[in-house]
């Protein structure tokens, strides 16, 4: 069976980082997005290191999405250009302190755009995994539970309540969190 392409957008076979960094160069501005295509390890073909990747992304303002297969040799990467309101992420802020001096005017200008709109910021409590003050009381005695819950559970299910954009979905959210933890389990 075909594999079915879920976001059509150009593919752009690269293996090096330099190779990706020159692409982003001459295209970031005009593209709306592209597949990195790239060989699987299997093949001992080159392929650009996924920190690699990310961080040329930083570098001029893009971000790294969707992963998917092509065939049985190769994967791709959907990289597009940051919007203004997506979050940013704790290791991706840590990423651009090591990159400081390497941002081109469009990265700077996504981390200017990220912090004057507070998208910068959005994930900061969820990233320190403090427990909102509505889900911790519907959580009541059941917090231990919850607290037993993973790191990478617990940053899942408050990024989920706080993405909620209207009362009630947050609620409804935060409904299934609690009964999941009286089942002693994890939402996600």
């Amino acid at each position: 069976m075909p594999v079915v392409e879920r976001n059509p957008l150009p593919r752009v076979a690269l293996e090096t980082r330099q190779a990706l960094h020159d692409w982003l160069e001459a295209n970031h501005t005009t593209h709306r997005g592209i597949w990195l295509v790239q060989w699987r390890p299997s093949t001992g073909r080159p392929a650009i290191a996924y920190v690699d990747i990310v961080e040329e992304c930083l570098i001029f303002g893009w971000i790294d999405s969707t992963a998917q297969s092509f065939d049985d040799q190769r994967g791709g990467v959907r990289l597009t250009p940051r919007k203004p309101t997506s979050w940013w992420s704790a290791v991706n802020k840590k990423r651009l302190e090591k990159l400081q001096g390497r941002l081109q005017p469009a990265g700077l200008a996504a981390v200017e755009v990220a912090k004057a709109n507070g998208s910068f910021y959005f994930l900061d409590d969820v990233e320190a995994l403090i427990v909102p003050d509505d889900l911790d009381a519907a959580l009541g005695n059941l917090r231990g539970v919850f607290e037993g819950f993973t790191p990478g559970r617990r940053k899942q299910a408050l990024q989920w309540v706080k993405a909620a954009k209207r009362p009630s979905t947050r609620q409804q959210r935060i409904a299934k969190i609690v009964a999941a933890a009286q089942d002693g389990e994890s939402v996600f």
